[in-house]
């Protein structure tokens, strides 16, 4: 007999799989416990990459690039942010010194597909496309690749919480990343230091692909601005090359409705 619904009667499966998406849904929306266990991997992650980081954002920051010698070079940028539904764009500008004013670059989120990035340099006075090939080596001499420049997706990686510690007066996960696929990205995993309930990285561990600890980042001040928890002071460190990038935020605005001009391929090669 037909119910008065008209509907069919739920069988054992269906009840089922009901089950399991109401309680999917209950973890992405409630706090990991104290005590996650290895297979909240994927949660965490997913809570690091939709963490609040505002609608828009624009920042002065200063960069020191420090040698093996100690040899100290400083330079100046803006940048911005902007959320466009789930993916987001970003902008950087370099102002000072002379040698590397007005260099852009912008990144444009894809979700189906990688990132787009693209580099004005005004010797060429022209934007050229940063293609995948490009995307290990180094953006505009720091330690950060063109790669470190984008907002990895979660499903591109194996995760798994390796363990709960303190660091730097913060307490921790340590959350271990490796990609499913060898060559979607030049590291073999990284290694990351997760703080419990505003979920920032603060430290994180770059192997390549032997296991080898080639680089690690490392938050040094954290300063909630605009209800927001900010990196304001940051370095990253590549032992190969015993050399350091050193990240200052002198000035950051949050929500502020930033055009969308500032993120298009024109704005970028200065044809306002």
């Amino acid at each position: 007999m037909n119910n008065i619904t008209g509907m069919d009667t739920p069988t054992r499966a269906s009840i089922t799989l009901l089950l399991s998406f109401l309680i999917t849904c209950l973890w992405l929306v409630c706090p990991l416990p104290a005590s996650p266990a290895m297979d909240d991997g994927p949660i965490l992650a997913q809570k690091v990459y939709e963490r609040d980081d505002g609608k828009d954002a624009y920042a002065k920051m200063c960069m020191v690039l420090i040698d093996k010698r100690g040899k100290k070079r400083t330079r100046f940028l803006l940048t911005a942010t902007k959320d466009y539904g789930a993916l987001s764009k970003t902008y950087t500008r370099f102002t000072s010194p002379a040698s590397i004013n007005g260099t852009g670059f912008l990144t444009w989120e894809n979700e189906d597909r990688d990132d787009d990035q693209f580099l004005y340099l005004p010797a060429l006075r022209r934007v050229r496309r940063i293609v995948s090939k490009q995307k290990t080596s180094r953006f505009v001499n720091t330690d950060y690749t063109y790669e470190d420049m984008q907002k990895r997706k979660v499903e591109k990686d194996h995760h798994r919480i390796l363990r709960s510690e303190p660091y730097n007066n913060y307490e921790c996960w340590v959350l271990e990343s490796i990609p499913r696929e060898s060559d979607n990205s030049q590291y073999g995993r990284r290694v990351s230091w997760i703080v419990k309930d505003i979920y920032v990285p603060i430290k994180t561990e770059y192997y390549d692909k032997k296991n080898r600890l080639i680089k690690v980042f490392t938050a040094r001040h954290l300063d909630k601005i605009d209800g927001i928890w900010t990196i304001v002071d940051s370095e990253m460190h590549d032992h190969n090359r015993r050399h350091r990038t050193l990240m200052n935020t002198l000035a950051i605005k949050y929500n502020r409705g930033i055009p969308d001009r500032v993120f298009t391929k024109r704005y970028l090669g200065h044809l306002k």
